[in-house]
């Protein structure tokens, strides 16, 4: 396996997206509530007064050092620039878990980027072949190769009421 060139892999504050060969498939439908799959991008959504919840769970946390980063996507465009994310916030972990919610969003299309930034460098490190030592996730446990997911394998459409959006972390090593 090749190492992903480093220039692509390196993140900011908000989330690092460096992912790897892996055999992970998309999350079972009943790990969603309120949420639809989605496939097709559509216009950025924009955060509005009195607008929708979203609630973002982040599971499989290998310990509970570090703070978790979670960047939230209206558009293929911007996916995964995490410079061009509609909003980003930073959590703390507990128990291998970790949660964040973004508040009055409108309803709409969105893919989110999270990274386990372990040592609070704010940047994802990566080893001497360029692999990423720090872990990852997208929505809908979208399916990585060398590189991160495209917009539309993590997509989801938000509907009008509550809703959130589990996603498991991944670690190369």
């Amino acid at each position: 396996m090749n190492p992903l060139p480093r220039s692509r892999l390196r993140g900011s504050l908000l989330v690092a997206l460096a992912v790897i060969a892996s055999g992970a498939s998309g999350a079972p439908a009943s790990a969603q509530i309120a949420l639809d799959s989605a496939r097709e991008a559509s216009p950025p959504a924009e955060p509005a007064a009195a607008g929708v919840p979203l609630t973002i769970r982040v599971s499989e946390l290998k310990n509970d050092r570090g703070r978790v980063a979670v960047a939230l996507f209206a558009s293929a465009e911007d996916f995964p620039d995490q410079k061009k994310a509609l909003a980003g916030k930073l959590t703390r972990i507990e128990h291998g878990r970790a949660a964040v919610t973004f508040t009055d969003l409108r309803p709409g299309v969105y893919a989110v980027a999270v990274l386990h930034d372990e040592n609070e460098n704010a940047k994802m490190d990566f080893n001497f072949l360029g692999m990423p030592l720090e872990g990852y996730g997208f929505s809908n446990d979208a399916p990585v190769t060398f590189g991160p997911p495209s917009f539309e394998a993590a997509a989801f459409k938000l509907s009008p009421r509550p809703s959130y959006m589990p996603i498991k972390m991944r670690y190369f090593l």
